[in-house]
């Protein structure tokens, strides 16, 4: 068996645990009906814990169970959050920020092709002076998935609703992460950055929205399309375990400041969730770092920038050179990171290192 490199990677994707897997296994099989069949038992029991399962979420968010809707990811939660909420508004001026995930700002750049005024924070400080009168729609990210930079979001939540402005956040590295108090009025993530299936996430509306695209009349009208019925219960098991992934957070503080000993310059900012680190090797050819390194699965950014070969645009925002931008690497701690697994992680940043520094 070719010799698995250590993975860490779990930023990008988290395999799916156990109990979840397990709580998935009886909805392909046993419990297979489609939600929407309404005049048999076996739609009745897949309608059931779909049910079941948008009531779990409710109860972690402490949002009623008509504010939960269940998507295919954090990227289609995104795009009905945004989108939904400024359908039929008349055009004005919204604002995000340059260090958003692309799902994020790519929805933005369409819609200043569109009409609206859209104004790029490079600091979540700038945010009360970028606040016009016509400003409708803040949307910032809770954790940045490169740097782990955590958001002072109950800050931004006030400057909203003291002047009635909807706050959408794109929470998909937060979940599991971090403990939220009060919620911004849209809020996106996805099940597969919480040991859950790919291919669901969820849409906590607590602001009225409209549909954008059209079908069945799922989801209350919101999304329509058969419900993936294993899948939603995947993803309420995963929300279920979230006392478990927060249970590893001073593991994750404890091995950040090991690997950080070994690196000379950190990206990740003092407020950053522990499981996150961002660095760069200053001068080193980023393909070698990637070779230097074959025995380490981690990543130089997002996932989704990780075939461009372009510099993160995250780090670019922050000053850094294109040459240094990709001389830089996430390393990405989760659930499953074992201390003999930093051990190693250690072992083989200390021999290699100097061949790239």
């Amino acid at each position: 068996m070719m010799h698995q490199p250590i993975y860490l990677d779990y930023a990008a994707t988290t395999p799916v645990h156990s109990e979840v897997l397990s709580a998935m296994l009886p909805y392909f099989t046993e419990v297979f009906g489609n939600a929407g069949s309404s005049a048999h038992l076996y739609g009745w029991r897949a309608a059931e814990a779909v049910e079941q399962s948008r009531a779990t979420l409710a109860t972690y968010f402490q949002v009623k169970s008509s504010e939960v809707v269940f998507t295919s990811g954090a990227t289609e939660s995104i795009n009905l959050a945004i989108r939904g909420f400024l359908q039929g508004k008349p055009k004005a001026h919204l604002i995000t920020s340059v260090m958003e995930h692309k799902a994020v700002l790519e929805v933005f750049h369409a819609l200043e092709v569109e009409g609206w005024s859209v104004t790029y924070l490079t600091d979540s400080a700038e945010l009360e002076k970028a606040i016009r009168s016509d400003t409708v729609l803040v949307s910032l990210m809770l954790v940045n998935n490169e740097l782990g930079t955590i958001l002072d979001y109950e800050e931004v939540l006030r400057l909203c609703e003291a002047r009635s402005i909807c706050f959408h956040t794109d929470a998909t590295q937060a979940i599991g992460k971090l403990s939220l108090t009060k919620l911004p009025h849209l809020l996106s993530f996805s099940g597969h950055k919480i040991y859950g299936p790919k291919g669901i996430g969820a849409l906590i509306a607590r602001v009225p929205i409209q549909p954008t695209s059209y079908g069945g009349g799922q989801e209350r009208g919101l999304r329509p399309g058969t419900l993936p019925v294993p899948l939603i219960v995947g993803l309420a098991k995963a929300v279920e375990l979230i006392p478990e992934w927060l249970s590893r957070a001073s593991f994750y503080q404890d091995a950040k400041e090991r690997l950080s000993s070994y690196l000379p310059l950190i990206n990740s900012p003092e407020n950053s969730v522990p499981s996150i680190l961002n660095f760069t090797l200053k001068g080193a050819d980023w393909e070698k770092m990637f070779q230097v390194f074959n025995g380490l699965a981690f990543s130089n950014g997002s996932a989704c920038n990780a075939k461009t070969e372009l510099p993160s645009h995250v780090l670019k925002a922050l000053g850094h050179s294109d040459e240094d931008a990709l001389a830089s690497g996430r390393i990405s701690l989760g659930y499953f990171t074992t201390e003999e697994e930093i051990d190693r992680v250690c072992e083989i940043l200390s021999q290699n290192l100097p061949k790239l520094l």
